[in-house]
C-alpha cells in the first residue's frame, strides 16, 4: 500500500483549509491515515467524495466516538489523545451547527495552550534575565540552550493559542 506525506499549515490556524485539501485528496485516491509531525499521512486507495471534520476532546470515552459514529461520522484518527478527525459522506450532518458549540470546541483548545504559553513565557524571561550574570562559559552554554528549547515551546504553544482565540471570537461575533 502506498503511502504520502501531506504537510500542514496548523489545525489553529487553517483548520478549514487542511480539511478541505484532505477531501480533495480523498477524491483523488489519498486518504488520512494519521497525523504525522506537521502533517499528515495518506494511504493510497478509491476516490471517495467525503468531507472531514475536526474536533478536540481530551481523553474522550466510548460514548464520545459513538454520538459521532450516530451522526454518520467515522473516527479516523487522533494525536495526543485530545484532537480527533472524522471522516462523512457529504450528507452527513455537521458535528457544530451552532454557535455556543462551535465556541466551546476551541475554549479548551485555547485555555490549554494560552497556559502552556504563559508558563514558558515566564521561564523566557527568567532565563533571559539570568544572561545579565557573568556565567563561566558551560553555564552560559546550558543557558543557551535551555533558551533555545523554551523558545520553540513558546512558539508551538503562543501561535496556536493565538490561532485559536480569533477562531473563537469570530465565532462569537457571527452569532
Amino acid at each position: 500500500m502506498r503511502q504520502k506525506y501531506m504537510s500542514s499549515w496548523g489545525l489553529a490556524f487553517a483548520e478549514e483549509r487542511e480539511m478541505r485539501k484532505l477531501e480533495r485528496m480523498a477524491a483523488k485516491g489519498w486518504h488520512l491515515k494519521q497525523f504525522a509531525p506537521l502533517g499528515y499521512t495518506l494511504v493510497e486507495g478509491e476516490p471517495e467524495d467525503v468531507q472531514y471534520s475536526l474536533d478536540y476532546r481530551t481523553r474522550p470515552d466510548e460514548d464520545y466516538f459513538d454520538l459521532f459514529a450516530s451522526s454518520g461520522w467515522q473516527h479516523v484518527t487522533s494525536t495526543g489523545d485530545e484532537i480527533h478527525i472524522f471522516k462523512g459522506n457529504r450528507d452527513a450532518k455537521p458535528i457544530y451547527s451552532d454557535v455556543e458549540t462551535a465556541e466551546e470546541k476551541y475554549h479548551d483548545m485555547e485555555r490549554q495552550m494560552g497556559r502552556a504559553a504563559l508558563i514558558l513565557g515566564i521561564l523566557w524571561i527568567a532565563l533571559f534575565s539570568l544572561f545579565q550574570f557573568d556565567w563561566p562559559i558551560i553555564v552560559e552554554t546550558i543557558l543557551i540552550g535551555v533558551q533555545l528549547l523554551v523558545t520553540i515551546g513558546l512558539v508551538f504553544t503562543g501561535l496556536p493559542y493565538i490561532g485559536y482565540r480569533f477562531k473563537r471570537k469570530r465565532i462569537s461575533r457571527q452569532g
